[in-house]
């Protein structure tokens, strides 16, 4: 009976600790990540009161006989293999695990194993657990992107917050080049614009001219020369041939101010204006006008009844031309400032001259001095006897060209003056030129010969094309690329096949692209690649459809956010719309997960029994994969946990049993002393 009472202790003791296991499992209900407890009995040793006995030949074999002497608890095992159901969140960086992994915490001094992926960012940036700020340990990348397995490290989320700039480096070029398109035959033919950046992220734009290659053929051309001799007079005079307009004002205020502007019509008042006329002229000519000879200016002149009684005009008539009661009225005069040549000294005193030819002073001052004040044209040295040779031909167009070579009296080529550059004469002047030499006095003889000079037939070469570097610029001003247009090559070839327009190459045989020498410009430019494979010579409606866009470079950008991949890779993504690798989130597996130690706060420790850890990538291992914005519930199931307490309750309550009947035995057994 005594072993029947230690039996019931041991029930009692037992299923208390059963009724432990229970209830952490049920206070853990809705911890993040728990993993449930389950307890398994084992009976204790036996007390053997007969052993075994083997059959003979006339008698059987005798059953051992042993009493048992009660329960024990046998093992308590952590469902670890049981995942929770998903909890969603929204966070970022909750994280929940699909297999039997674990992530790996570190409090700086021990490492330590969760399942709780409920993590945040200290103010340090490091990837932490939210309950109790251990570091999440995992692999840094290099700038590149590429995770250095160099060992288990703090996941800093915040280093690189601004993603640098990076200068371009790769463009590419799309579309088409049609040949009839006009564009292609202007100047520096169809533009093409492409945006790089340099190493700060400041954009510039490269203008290309795409122009069709042509093949040359020389030959010769015939020229129909014929060449006068012209003897300049020693002087010419520059001469004042000015309109001359006259105006007054009526109604102004005392002070001169306001009032009506009105003009003199030469229709209502010719003899006034003729008087005028030749008062003003008389007064330019005795030098008392305050009028420059050659200028747009005015100046003024008054009349009243007495002038024109003076310059025998009807007073009557003009009297509405005065001033208030016959008094004084100052009329405006402005003078045109038109001029022209002559041989012969002007006479201002009866009027305005009107027989000089008008000729651009430019032209005079190949031959002449002139002096502006006096209006005397001064022939200079060697320019007495002038020979013109008049050029006739056709140009490479058909078009009909005139050209003309002057040549001075010491038979010197007479050049441009200084002011214009010193160099062949515009064609713009040949027709004052020669108004010019016509004041003077042209030989009878003229001679007429013909002469070839060499000339260049060229027609397009099929499918090949120019591109050159035009010029560079940013926000509107010009860049300075001068040292690579000294140092570097700006032009290449475009080649496409005549027959189907497909892209053949550029530059040379074999390549798809040519390369821009920026770095020659200034070091803060990388030197930049262009390809031209997408790129065809076909027929467009005669319009190139060719452009360029870079396929690389961008400018500075702040981080915007962090995302992790269900790999436990964590990516920052910036505003300039790059994003960068900043490490990878490193798990641990264990050969027996079950026997990891809890250590509080959902951690787990490694024990003898769980074997070393084993940290790897999750995907790559094949041990699960990550998801984030959720989290892993724990895996207590309530209905089974309730069941077990009500099998647990029963179970103390029938070894409560063998404990009172073993004492009511006892009872009866010392009652027979009695």
């Amino acid at each position: 009976m005594m072993r029947s009472l230690f039996s019931g202790v041991s029930g009692l003791k037992a299923h208390q600790t059963r009724m432990d296991v229970i209830g952490n499992n049920i206070a853990n209900v809705n911890t993040t990540g728990y993993k449930a407890k389950r307890m398994n009995f084992s009976d204790m040793l036996y007390q053997t009161t007969q052993a075994a006995s083997g059959p003979s030949q006339n008698v059987g074999g005798i059953n051992p006989r042993q009493i048992g002497l009660g329960v024990k608890t046998a093992a308590i095992n952590t469902t670890i293999t049981q995942e929770g159901a998903t909890q969603s969140t929204g966070n970022p960086f909750d994280l929940k695990l699909t297999g039997e992994a674990f992530f790996v915490v570190s409090d700086g001094t021990n490492t330590y194993y969760t399942r709780d992926g409920s993590f945040d960012v200290d103010e340090a940036g490091n990837l932490c657990m939210a309950s109790t700020g251990y570091i999440v340990k995992g692999w840094e990348a290099d700038d590149t992107g590429r995770i250095i397995d160099s060992g288990l490290t703090n996941l800093n989320v915040m280093a690189k917050s601004y993603f640098e700039a990076e200068a371009t480096t790769k463009a590419s070029t799309s579309g088409m080049i049609d040949k009839t398109d006009p564009t292609l035959e202007t100047k520096n033919g169809k533009i093409m614009n492409l945006q790089v950046l340099d190493k700060q992220g400041y954009e510039y734009n490269l203008q290309f001219g795409i122009l069709p290659q042509k093949n040359t053929t020389k030959g010769t051309r015939d020229i129909q020369n014929t060449e006068t001799t012209h003897n300049l007079p020693e002087s010419l005079y520059l001469v004042d041939t000015s309109k001359i307009e006259y105006s007054y004002v009526v109604g102004a205020a005392a002070d001169g101010t306001g009032g009506e502007t009105r003009f003199l019509s030469s229709t209502e008042s010719p003899e006034l204006i003729e008087a005028l006329n030749k008062a003003i002229w008389a007064d330019v000519a005795a030098g008392t006008s305050a009028h420059k000879l050659g200028e747009k200016d005015t100046t003024k002149i008054t009349i009243n009844e007495q002038w024109l009684i003076d310059h025998k005009l009807d007073v009557i008539k003009y009297t509405e031309l005065l001033g208030d009661k016959g008094g004084d009225r100052v009329y405006t005069v402005s003078f045109s400032g038109d001029t022209g040549f002559s041989t012969k000294e002007p006479d201002y005193t009866s009027g305005a001259v009107t027989d000089a030819s008008k000729i651009n002073e430019k032209a005079v001052a190949l031959f002449y001095t002139i002096d502006k004040t006096t209006g005397k044209c001064t022939r200079s040295t060697n320019m007495d006897k002038i020979t013109a040779t008049k050029q006739d031909y056709e140009d490479d167009n058909g078009n009909a060209i005139t050209d003309y070579k002057f040549k001075d009296s010491a038979g010197n080529v007479i050049k441009s003056a200084a002011a214009d550059g010193g160099g062949d004469i515009p064609k713009e002047l040949y027709d004052d030129i020669v108004k010019t030499l016509k004041l003077g006095q042209e030989d009878d003889t003229k001679y007429s010969y013909i002469t070839k000079e060499p000339k260049e037939t060229s027609s397009i070469d099929p499918g090949k094309y120019t591109i050159t570097l035009l010029g560079m610029s940013s926000e509107g001003d010009s860049v300075d690329i001068s040292s690579l247009l000294n140092n570097g090559k700006t032009s290449w070839t475009l080649a496409y096949n005549k027959d189907t327009g497909a892209f053949d190459y550029v530059g040379e045989a074999g390549s798809n692209s040519f390369n821009v020498a920026l770095s020659a410009v200034d070091t803060k430019f990388s030197n930049l690649e262009i390809d031209f494979s997408d790129t065809t010579n076909q027929f467009n409606e005669g319009k190139s459809s060719i452009t360029a866009e870079k396929d690389d470079g961008f400018k500075a950008g702040k981080m915007t956010g962090v995302s992790i991949a269900n790999d436990g890779i964590i990516t920052a993504n910036y505003a300039n719309g790059m994003s960068r690798v900043l490490g990878q989130i490193c798990v641990g597996t264990f050969a027996n997960a079950m026997g990891l130690q809890n250590e509080g706060d959902n951690l787990y420790s490694e024990t003898a029994n769980s074997g070393d850890v084993n940290v790897v990538d999750i995907k790559a291992s094949g041990t699960g994969y990550m998801t984030t914005g959720v989290l892993e519930m724990s895996n207590v199931d309530l209905s089974q946990e309730f069941t077990e307490m009500i099998t647990t309750q029963r179970g103390f309550q029938a070894n409560s049993r063998i404990i009172s009947t073993s004492d009511t035995l006892l009872e009866e057994l010392v009652n027979l002393k009695r």
